[in-house]
């Protein structure tokens, strides 16, 4: 007669021939374990109780950072990332393989304090806070943090605020007034609506729509693959929008379409090397178009002969008409595609800031000639 295994009755034995016994958890979830051997069975449930019992591994700061980039690398867009990535790294040398828990809002502000030393801009240094910020948001959405610390951490006093590119009143009256130059509508467009240069390059003929004065931004162009465009969808859903068309460039655009028959707004021009053109505007084209314009409107600088305005200036210069038009933030920020707010406030904030500047100039002039006329006049012929 077999001698009884001494595990068998610690044990259920199954039908199936299987014995099974059960374990709880960290989390107090019960579970199942089966085996054909009672001794096999005790053996693997010590296992897993032992397991149970052993302290929770800590998450690092690298994990929770790596599941962040993993779930929304692909909503930033590639420019944004490629200004995010030194910073990220440079955060993940200091604190990656730190338990996330113990990475606190002093940590935070320390950090953007050593950027700050470094000698980085306002903007740069909001743009480091900013992710900060992005990996605890995602931190609390997947239970790896109970609140966001970042939210507390302001910038650092002090900082360097680089001026805003926008392009002056003489250049922006340039621009208006050169409609009929060569490639002229693109930057009249651009100034008009605040388009990025990538969406402005996108458009077809369909994408406008003159009876209700309102352009479809629904893609744009991506030149990361080797040079060559291709169309891409916005990356947040800020940027796929309706922008208004105001009235003096609905008749810009009436008259482009009356004299024209291609499908793109703005179609790659023939080639030196007998292309027809028509397609998807290359970067180079864009390039040689731009500098051609630029050249041939006066906006050149005068000892390099290069463009002194991008198309991004123009953005500048819309959000700074905006402002001065008294357009709100919100409306702004719709129209302009900002994914947050706070990117808009910043705009505004700093025109605000400049404005001021230029009341209290003004303010400070007039007392001085009310009180001393002769040492404004003085004043004012030595600054010119």
């Amino acid at each position: 007669m077999a001698k009884k295994n001494k595990y068998a009755d610690l044990y259920t034995l199954r039908s199936d021939g299987r014995y099974q016994g059960w374990y709880r958890d960290r989390d107090g979830k019960r579970h199942s374990v089966y085996d054909r051997d009672p001794e096999h069975l005790h053996r693997k449930l010590a296992e897993k109780e032992a397991e149970a019992r052993a302290p929770k591994p800590a998450v690092t700061f690298k994990a929770v950072a790596d599941s962040w980039e993993r779930q929304h690398r692909e909503e930033i867009e590639d420019r944004t990332w490629k200004n995010y990535k030194p910073h990220l790294e440079q955060i993940l040398a200091e604190y990656g393989d730190l338990p996330f828990d113990r990475v606190e809002a002093a940590d935070v502000a320390a950090d953007l304090a050593r950027a700050k030393a470094r000698g980085l801009s306002a903007s740069v240094v909001n743009a480091r806070r900013s992710i900060w910020r992005m990996i605890y948001d995602h931190a609390v959405i997947i239970g790896a943090a109970k609140y966001n610390p970042v939210a507390s951490v302001k910038l650092p006093k002090g900082l360097h605020r680089g001026k805003r590119t926008a392009p002056t009143e003489d250049q922006m009256q340039t621009i208006l007034k050169s409609l009929d130059a060569p490639f002229g509508l693109f930057p009249f467009l651009l100034l008009c609506t605040g388009l990025r240069k990538s969406e402005a390059l996108a458009l077809s003929w369909s994408d406008v729509d003159l009876k209700t004065d309102v352009i479809h931004i629904t893609k744009s162009l991506d030149y990361t693959n080797g040079g060559k465009p291709g169309y891409k969808s916005p990356k947040t859903q800020a940027g796929t929008r309706d922008v208004p068309i105001i009235g003096i460039l609905h008749e810009a655009l009436e008259a482009a379409r009356r004299g024209t028959n291609t499908t793109l707004l703005f179609p790659a021009p023939p080639s030196n090397r007998g292309g027809k053109g028509g397609g998807i505007m290359p970067d180079r084209a864009y390039d040689g178009a731009w500098a051609r314009y630029c050249e041939t409107v006066g906006l050149t600088d005068p000892d390099t002969g290069k463009p002194i305005l991008t198309a991004h200036n123009l953005r500048h210069g819309t959000a700074t008409l905006f402002f001065e038009l008294g357009v709100d933030e919100l409306t702004a920020q719709k129209i302009l595609g900002h994914s947050r707010i706070e990117i808009t406030r910043e705009i505004y904030t700093d025109l605000r800031a400049n404005q001021q500047a230029k009341s209290v100039s003004r303010f400070d002039r007039g007392m001085l000639i009310k009180i001393h006329p002769e040492k404004a006049r003085r004043k004012k012929k030595t600054a010119e």
